[in-house]
């Protein structure tokens, strides 16, 4: 594949967007938990099927479920097997605690917010 780069970039800007690139394209000799690893190593957020679910021991790894209710069961590949469908999403620590700071946020401003109608 071929990448299109605007002239203005310097050949470091490309390379490292190259890099960029390739962090997270798996080969066909990466193992699905190879893969898992990776992804705790590199703090992203990990969707797993229903079987691999049980088996992920989020607290060791530093992992929670999303703290919004909806956003828990998702649709999507599992991280490992790949297959797709109902899934499970868990969110680094780190991410999480940024999530549930915007939902704060959010029921902090619609508690004080002003309706004008105009």
């Amino acid at each position: 594949m071929d990448v299109l780069v605007r002239q203005n970039y310097s050949p470091r800007e490309v390379a490292q967007a190259e890099t960029k690139r390739a962090e997270f394209r798996r080969n066909r000799y990466t193992s699905g938990s190879a893969h898992l690893d990776d992804l705790i190593e590199l703090r992203k957020a990990i969707i797993l099927c229903d079987s691999h679910a049980l088996k992920f021991k989020p607290r060791a790894a530093h992992y929670e479920l999303h703290p919004a209710k909806n956003m828990r069961r998702v649709q999507g590949n599992c991280d490992v097997c790949q297959e797709f469908g109902a899934a499970t999403l868990f969110l680094h620590e780190s991410q999480a605690v940024d999530e549930r700071r915007k939902y704060d946020n959010y029921r902090r401003c619609s508690e004080y917010a002003h309706v004008v109608a105009y």
